[in-house]
């Protein structure tokens, strides 16, 4: 026997809107989609971060973050003569072998 449904439509989806699926998002919604990224910093950086954001209004550790990778991305792409192609596979994690 089939399972009823108790109410109906999510009352909720006209307060927020459903995630469209990756390949339905316009140019303009692609920007502020987000992914989480975890990693270890020094912890004297991070308390420089931390006194940065406390004493910046509105400034986020995340919007600090960004614009650092960016900037650094930016010199890295400089000294390859252009951005870099896209990977073929993912990242393997671990300790880096050099």
């Amino acid at each position: 026997m089939a399972r009823r449904q108790t109410i109906g439509a999510n009352p909720l989806d006209v307060m927020v809107p459903p995630i469209p699926a990756p390949g339905e998002l316009a140019a303009e919604d692609k920007k502020a989609i987000r992914e989480r990224c975890t990693f270890h910093l020094h912890v004297d950086l991070m308390d420089k971060v931390r006194n940065c954001v406390f004493w910046t209004p509105g400034l986020t550790m995340a919007d600090i973050a960004e614009e650092g990778l960016r900037h650094a991305l930016a010199a890295y792409e400089k000294k390859n003569g252009g951005p870099f192609p896209q990977r073929k596979s993912n990242l393997k994690g671990g300790r880096p072998m050099r």
